[in-house]
């Protein structure tokens, strides 16, 4: 599994909210300041850009043969502020394959404390963004057989397919410090930008000042099975029933449950259509590898997390497709892989295919390789045949989730570079190492990992958060720890908000198809406390629809719509949502990102009619709702947990 950032919907609303926050920051900024760091020939003022500085540098393709030409690195470069600088932070995407500028606006977000005395470059990495992307059309396009993409991609790469490695894009980093004049950068990495800052930390020690790395994997001593993913995949998923209140009150083990779905859906697959979180209508089918699939990806956001045991039993239980359908259409990537500018899929095989351990020896041919992966996937089966539980070899390696074979077309390196030379040593440089404990593509195991090959290196494990804790942080922890970090040259301070800071996932345990299946909330009548429920559970699935979405309206389980303004404080306005069959809900709800509060004023009709306001801190731990209004004509008010 080569582990790939920002890979579902979930993950582009957090770059639409961070470009807008820095669009807003943009327009109320002060005069441009000077550059604050020596500026090369070359390096001008970005177009349409306010204090933004362009530049590139021409780099060899191949440092050990001239004769392979040239690629041009390109790179922005942010000023500090008071045009006065401290330092430089660099920042470096994952992937591998996205252009580090691309995403710009969140390492300037996180980093936006320091800005007055600190510069910030962003450098892509060869084949990326400003770097000379690779551009493969039907590799791009994720459609057709995308072995026949890959390998044709390769062909057209010819001899240049082995130099887009993460040791070459080191080196051109550097090189690019020393056209600008820089000693010395504090480094940030996420995901695969984890693995860039290794490589960089070990082949240029005397650059760096500090490391971060956020949600990290080894560069050395990878399993090339990854079976670490589903270790932390089966804590994720019974850690997140476990501290959740009502799902924990149903005992058992939800990977047991999900276990069970699995034989089901052996014997026979659930087909049908179901809408997107952007509402468009999806033609749908959830088998044993699309199970594991899921499983996989629930580390991008808490939806699936939050809802995929609890729609299983939906189908086993009560024969009900939709939410199972549902889940499978959200979390189902239907583009293509975007702008090449922003992604390259080219790079991302590029990358992968030189520097992560494969199945095969990498110098013989393809027919060889399949042969020698074949072999490798028997002797799993006899040496550890639950290396993938809850799910047997076969079912593993049939899911999407599963590309330890996806390499094999890919030529053999006529240079193979690896990532770290032969001998090295880990830099003695203050590390800091941040991992959510629900993070199962590079896992807190991963990550504990990667922090013990430095020898000054402080490990923080965070409840409740999956892939990448610090961009996005609207709770101040996680951020503030890689700030002071940097602040301070290597002391990321009192880590213990990390521990405590970030709310558990609130499980959906049944998704009941009417009214008076729902179990009531207590606190008045039966049929008033089954509404409160109702409506309240209405109000709480527009969430996750619209983390998922890439617009910003969406659709009821059963029907209805939502559309919704702004990004920081979302106003929703609900019309005709159906959750059970015989209940809508229309009206408004507020919900400010900053404080987590949620406020919803709503009307029902259809089995009952009335209006109830119902108001939570979606940031509390075990979040209690108060629910107040009318039902029926019956006065409503109580409390329940919040949905």
């Amino acid at each position: 599994m080569a582990p790939r950032t920002g890979s579902v919907p979930a993950l582009r609303r957090w770059a639409s909210l961070v470009t807008v926050i820095l669009i807003s920051l943009a327009s109320l900024a002060a005069p441009s300041a000077a550059a604050s760091v020596p500026v090369a020939e070359g390096v001008r003022p970005c177009p349409g850009m306010r204090q933004v500085l362009c530049g590139s540098i021409i780099r060899p393709l191949d440092p050990s043969d001239p004769a392979a030409g040239t690629i041009e690195i390109g790179f922005h470069l942010y000023p500090a502020r008071s045009g006065s600088s401290e330092g430089t932070i660099v920042a470096v995407e994952g992937g591998p394959g996205y252009a580090s500028t691309a995403s710009a606006d969140w390492y300037l977000d996180l980093y936006e404390p320091l800005r007055d005395t600190r510069d910030v470059l962003i450098v892509d990495n060869r084949g990326t963004g400003l770097s000379d992307p690779i551009g493969c059309r039907q590799l791009q396009s994720y459609q057709g057989d995308y072995a026949e993409a890959l390998e044709e991609c390769g062909e057209k790469l010819g001899s240049t397919s082995d130099v887009y490695g993460t040791a070459f894009a080191a080196d051109d980093m550097a090189a690019v410090l020393d056209y600008l004049s820089i000693d010395r950068i504090d480094l940030y990495g996420d995901s695969y930008g984890t693995f860039f800052a290794q490589t960089f930390a070990v082949r240029h020690p005397d650059r760096v000042r500090t490391v971060t790395l956020d949600a990290a994997y080894p560069v050395e001593g990878l399993d090339p099975w990854y079976r670490d993913i589903n270790r932390a995949m089966v804590d994720a998923f019974q850690a997140v029933c476990a501290r959740d209140v009502q799902c924990s009150a149903l005992g058992g083990d939800p990977i047991e449950r999900l276990r069970k779905l699995a034989d089901a859906l052996a014997i026979e697959p659930l087909t049908g259509q179901a809408r997107d979180a952007d509402g468009v209508l999806r033609n749908v089918t959830v088998d044993v590898p699309g199970l594991g699939f899921l499983m996989g990806v629930a580390t991008y956001g808490h939806t699936v997390y939050r809802e995929l045991d609890g729609a299983g039993q939906a189908w086993l239980d009560n024969a009900d497709p939709a939410p199972l359908l549902r889940i499978m259409a959200e979390q189902t990537w239907w583009g293509d892989a975007g702008p090449i500018e922003e992604f390259s899929e080219g790079a991302y095989v590029a990358v992968a295919c030189n520097d992560y351990p494969q199945l095969w020896d990498i110098f013989v041919p393809r027919p060889e390789r399949e042969a020698q992966f074949l072999a490798a996937v028997d002797a799993l089966k006899a040496s550890d045949p639950d290396a993938f539980y809850p799910f047997t070899v076969d079912e593993w390696i049939a899911s999407d989730w599963f590309d330890g074979d996806f390499c094999l077309p890919w030529p053999a390196p006529d240079l193979w570079v690896p990532p770290l030379p032969e001998p090295h040593t880990y830099p003695d440089v203050p590390v800091l190492v941040m991992v959510g404990d629900l993070d199962s593509i590079t896992s807190p195991e991963a990550s504990m990992q990667a922090a013990a090959h430095f020898p000054n290196s402080t490990y923080v494990e965070v409840p409740n958060l999956g892939h990448v804790v610090a961009l996005g942080d609207y709770h101040g922890c996680t951020s503030g720890i890689a700030v002071r970090f940097v602040a301070t040259g290597g002391d990321p301070g009192d880590v213990s908000c990390a521990a405590t800071t970030y709310q558990e996932v609130r499980t959906v345990e049944s998704f009941p198809t009417q009214l008076a299946d729902v179990a009531p909330a207590s606190g008045g009548s039966v049929h008033g406390g089954q509404v409160a429920r109702a409506v309240a559970d209405t109000v709480g699935d527009i969430f996750p629809r619209w983390m998922n979405a890439l617009g910003y309206d969406g659709v009821g389980l059963r029907g209805g719509t939502f559309t919704s303004t702004g990004l920081e404080i979302v106003r929703f306005r609900l019309s005709g949502l159906v959750y059970v069959i015989d209940l809508r809900v229309s009206g408004g709800v507020d919900w400010n990102r900053f404080t987590g509060e949620i406020k919803a004023e709503v009307n029902f009709s259809g089995a009952a009619t009335g209006r109830l306001t119902l108001t939570w801190n979606d940031y509390d731990h075990h979040a209690v709702a108060t629910v107040t209004g009318n039902v029926d004509g019956e006065a409503v008010s109580l409390t329940m947990p919040a949905p």
